[in-house]
Formats: C-alpha cells, sequence, structure tokens
C-alpha cells in the first residue's frame, strides 16, 4: 500500500503514461487574471449580494492589484472619486494627481474602465469587457476588463474595484509591411509554393 495515495503501485516506469502539457493559450492569461478577480470577488460575498468594502485587502491582490483601480460612491454617486490606482495602470496611462472619475483623461486605458462606472450601479452585478483602441503614444492596445460592485450595507453599491489586462500590438500599417517582407522572404504567409 502506498502511504501517499492509499493505493498500490506498480512502480515499473514503462507502465506510466506520459502526458504532455498543452500548448500556451494565446491571450490566456489576460482571461485568467478576470478569472482570478471575478472569483475573489465571489470568495468576498459570504452570501451577500455584493461583498464589503471593508472585506477588500489590497495586500492579498498582489496578482491583480496594480493593474487595478478603485472608485468609491460614499460621496456623490454621479461624481465618484478614485480612491486607489495600481502602479502598473498608473504607469501605462502616464497619469498622476487623479482624485476623481472626472479627472481620467479621455481615451487613456483607465478610462476603458472608468467610462463603466454609472453602468455598474444600474446592473448591479460585475460587468465584463474587451475592445481595442489605440493609446496615448499611438499603440493598438487589446484590453479586457471587469468591474466589480462592493458595499457596505449589503444594499448600496458605494465602491467598485476595477481590472484590467492589456497588450499592445503593432499598428496595421507596420503589420502589413512586415507581412509583405515575410513573403518575400517565402515566410509565413506566402502563397507561393516550392
Amino acid at each position: 500500500m502506498d502511504a501517499a495515495y492509499g493505493f498500490e503501485r506498480d512502480e515499473d516506469p514503462a507502465d506510466e503514461v506520459i502526458i504532455e502539457a498543452p500548448p500556451p493559450v494565446i491571450g490566456g492569461a489576460e482571461r485568467r487574471l478576470h478569472v482570478r478577480a471575478y472569483e475573489h470577488w465571489v470568495s468576498l460575498l459570504c452570501g451577500r449580494a455584493f461583498p464589503s468594502i471593508a472585506d477588500l485587502d489590497f495586500d492579498a491582490l498582489a496578482d491583480f492589484e496594480p493593474r487595478s483601480v478603485l472608485i468609491d460612491y460614499t460621496g456623490d454617486v454621479t461624481a465618484p472619486r478614485i480612491a486607489r490606482i495600481g502602479a502598473t495602470l498608473r504607469d501605462e496611462c502616464a497619469v498622476a494627481g487623479i482624485e476623481s472619475v472626472a479627472d481620467v483623461p479621455r481615451g487613456s486605458l483607465l478610462s476603458r474602465l472608468t467610462d463603466h462606472y454609472l453602468e455598474i450601479i444600474a446592473t448591479r452585478a460585475p460587468i465584463g469587457f474587451e475592445a481595442e483602441f489605440t493609446n496615448h503614444q499611438g499603440m493598438p492596445t487589446l484590453y479586457r476588463g471587469i468591474l466589480m460592485p462592493f458595499s457596505a450595507d449589503g444594499d448600496t453599491i458605494d465602491h467598485v474595484l476595477g481590472v484590467i489586462n492589456w497588450k499592445h500590438t503593432l499598428p496595421d500599417d507596420l503589420t502589413d509591411a512586415l507581412q509583405r517582407e515575410m513573403a518575400k522572404l517565402g515566410g509565413p504567409g506566402n502563397s507561393t509554393r516550392h
């Protein structure tokens, strides 16, 4: 009997089945980030409609806190303040001194989260979204975001945690030029067979 599993095991390595890990999924990391954020939010529910903001521990959010924003609705719901911006998100957006949603630069990556701030009040549920835009540096950027509501009294949404992940892509003209050059060299995308 094997002490670890409680079963007898045949120790002949020739009988072992080798299972190879599946190839990585392109874009999978972004989805997993949002799944982890959502699962953490669900773990804080404890039978309530919304988790309490008091239960949110930023030290426990190491894998997504740097790409997050905390929106505080405790003042005027139509003019919420920004309570916290993760360092990676702040650096990507090149923003400083953001105190309210109104201060968020239009067209910034941060605005991709904050533009949905009234929608989450109306739906009263987490909102996930993904899209592409051109950032302030002219780089095409693919992103996925999720907004998750919190409530101190269990009914009124008073905070929203947003998490976003992104990746930059090549501009279309550069991608087209690269594909033309690869085709000349007989690389991927070349329809000529030898």
